[in-house]
């Protein structure tokens, strides 16, 4: 009565699980990640207790198959579940009972598996498949693509109610420090898939200006501008483009930062304040909220 995809992305380390179904609130019980063992997806039948308990045997050493393996082995209802297993390495094992609601089904590639049951054809996982593979960007972004391949294939036969993504981060954003896992969830919506993807793109152009904040302050001024201008195409309110425009102040870009702090207190008047209360403790702010200096200033 669901459908989703475990992954891992062999270039940066990232792994997660990303799921909808026409039930409520599915990632809750559906999808797990623990940092550096793996991470689990539970439906049709689903047993919370097959996420915590796989993920507890892949911390003890036990590879994916193993695992998997041993949670249904005692459970007297196993050809009624479907459930996979990803460890942090990539390896995915999968089991899709015998007595799950037609049509059920998985497909496992390289790091990656498509699974999911009272789907409304045989063209649904083979179309997420087919566009995960394709699909460029981010791992979330990639994961999310292939929500909505099944989506267009129309997906969980009830239709949709719920979905959600956890996604562990990879290697590079570890090591910038600054970086959390991807962890959203639309309980309860008409679009619950396009809800997702816009939530997917609002995270990513908070993580564009963090580590655009993070380069700036670290002397990297062409990485910084090179987040910032992504983050800004991915624009997502006043919010956003209020930090963005004292980044773009501290990099010394002073007409563009003058230019955007005034589109910001032109849509959200009471950022005015926030300026105001911020230059008391911040000499960038400090700058950016006193006069712009004329043509005929000296240096």
């Amino acid at each position: 009565m669901t459908y989703s995809i475990i992954a891992h992305d062999a270039e940066s380390g990232a792994y997660g699980v990303a799921v909808q179904s026409h039930w409520f609130n599915v990632g809750r019980t559906a999808a797990w990640v623990r940092f550096r063992v793996g991470s689990v997806v539970t439906q049709a039948l689903t047993d919370p207790s097959y996420g915590w308990r796989g993920l507890e045997e892949m911390a003890s050493g036990n590879p994916p198959r193993r695992a998997l393996d041993g949670l249904l082995a005692g459970d007297p209802d196993a050809q009624r579940r479907q459930v996979a297993l990803l460890d942090a390495s990539g390896r995915v094992a999968v089991h899709t009972g015998d007595r799950c609601i037609r049509h059920a089904a998985h497909i496992v590639g390289e790091g990656w598996a498509v699974l999911g049951n009272l789907l409304a054809g045989e063209e649904v996982l083979p179309a997420m498949a087919r566009v995960f593979e394709d699909a460029h960007g981010t791992l979330p972004e990639r994961m999310v693509a292939a929500l909505e391949a099944a989506q267009a294939q129309g997906g969980d036969l009830r239709g949709t109610q719920s979905a959600a993504i956890r996604v562990v981060p990879g290697g590079p954003e570890l090591a910038s420090g600054i970086e959390a896992g991807v962890d959203l969830s639309v309980p309860d919506h008409p679009d619950p898939v396009g809800e997702l993807r816009r939530l997917v793109a609002v995270d990513r152009s908070y993580r564009e200006l963090n580590r655009g904040q993070a380069a700036a302050a670290s002397g990297e001024e062409a990485l910084a501008l090179h987040h910032l201008s992504l983050a800004g195409r991915l624009r997502h309110g006043a919010e956003l483009d209020f930090w963005r425009s004292i980044a773009l102040m501290g990099l010394g870009r002073e007409s563009e930062s003058r230019d955007l702090m005034a589109s910001v207190l032109a849509e959200a008047p009471r950022f005015r304040e926030v300026l105001e209360r911020l230059s008391e403790v911040d000499p960038v702010a400090a700058r950016l909220a006193g006069p712009e200096p004329s043509s005929t200033d000296q240096p």
